[in-house]
């Protein structure tokens, strides 16, 4: 059964809880390549589950994160 679609709303909690997971996640990490799979399942699923008409607005969330971070999806 599919994920019911989120709100902008419930999008942009979901990414902030990410942007706030990211300064400790990073720091703990042991090597970069371990980020990488894990950020990755977590954005899809954002976006996934967002409504088609906010995942632009959802991908320009996720590209800046990282981009504050240094980092960029490939």
């Amino acid at each position: 059964m599919a994920a019911a679609v989120k709100t902008r709303a419930r999008v942009d909690a979901e990414l902030e809880r990410l942007v706030q997971m990211l300064p400790p996640w990073l720091e703990s990490l042991r090597h970069q390549a371990q980020f990488w799979p894990q950020f990755t399942a977590l954005a899809d699923e954002i976006l996934a589950d967002a409504d088609p008409a906010d995942r632009a607005h959802a991908q320009r969330r996720i590209d800046e994160m990282l981009a504050e971070h240094g980092l960029r999806r490939h």
